[in-house]
């Protein structure tokens, strides 16, 4: 009795030792996720602004130069330092004169001398009565403040001188200013000595034609 009751704590001792030493399976490890990376975000372009055409500014037409007002009339002798002078011609109305309607010619200063060149003198004197656009100046009209007018040439021969002009003349309502202007054109060209009585043609053709 006593050997069986020994047997059974032996067999029971074994049985217990055997599964002390029982090795337990070990445990898988848990992966470790790795993070996935962070995906970097696409740049967004900023747009660079196109750059803005500053436009040009249109030029504005340049106007023509004032011409400074007429100087005083000159006294019946006038002398000028350097030569004598050059005049111009216009009318003052009603002036109790024998020019066109009773009207008289007044002259003033150009601010130029005379040359030897008559021909050139001549030019000089025209060009500054066309390049005045006033029509009145104190008591003295231009009939002429509207025409334009160039000299394009003169010819000075024999005691007598032709003088072309191109553009145009531009009358106005008043009747007697075509007689006017002939005489401030002819007044102006005969303050110079050998010229006798001057011919006007406008655009080749005689100027009388433009004056009625």
């Amino acid at each position: 009795m006593k050997y069986k009751t020994f047997s059974l704590f032996l067999i029971l001792g074994m049985m217990l030792l055997s599964g002390c030493s029982t090795v337990l399976p070990q445990p898988t490890p848990t992966p470790t996720l790795t993070p996935l990376p962070t995906a970097t975000p696409i740049p967004t372009d900023t747009p660079t602004p196109l750059p803005t055409d500053t436009p040009t500014a249109i030029p504005t037409n340049t106007p023509f130069p004032t011409l400074p007002p007429l100087p005083t009339q000159p006294p019946a002798s006038p002398t000028m330092a350097g030569g004598k002078p050059i005049y111009i011609y216009f009318i003052q109305k009603k002036g109790g004169g024998n020019v066109a309607c009773g009207d008289s010619l007044v002259y003033y200063l150009t601010g130029k001398n005379r040359t030897t060149d008559v021909e050139a003198d001549i030019k000089t004197a025209l060009q500054n009565l066309f390049a005045y656009k006033t029509a009145e100046f104190g008591d003295s009209y231009n009939p002429l403040y509207k025409s334009k007018l160039q000299v394009v040439s003169v010819e000075l021969m024999d005691g007598s001188v032709s003088i072309e002009l191109s553009g145009e003349i531009v009358l106005s309502e008043d009747k007697c200013d075509g007689s006017r202007i002939l005489a401030m054109l002819q007044a102006t060209v005969r303050q110079f000595s050998g010229v006798g009585t001057p011919k006007f043609s406008l655009n080749g053709d005689g100027i009388k034609n433009y004056l009625q």
